[in-house]
């Protein structure tokens, strides 16, 4: 596997990973600082939703898209 290759799957991985976090983060922070209206709960639980989203993309990429080259991999 060439190196840009491999970069181009790492930064894909780190990018959902990221999405997931930040959206996952979001979605917290706005469902423990909202006054119990129906608004902000229901836009922190869809920031959850979506973080959740992003990570099981993430996990699948991985299992999907190994990052070790094809030689190194066990038959």
């Amino acid at each position: 596997m060439r190196i840009d290759q491999r970069l181009r799957k790492i930064t894909t991985a780190s990018s959902l990973v990221g999405l997931a976090l930040g959206f996952l983060l979001l979605g917290i922070l706005i469902v423990s600082k909202s006054n119990r209206e129906a608004a902000p709960i229901t836009g922190g639980a869809l920031g959850i939703l979506l973080g959740t989203a992003f990570l099981v993309l993430a996990f699948s990429y991985w299992r999907h898209q190994p990052l070790k080259p094809a030689s190194l991999r066990n038959p």
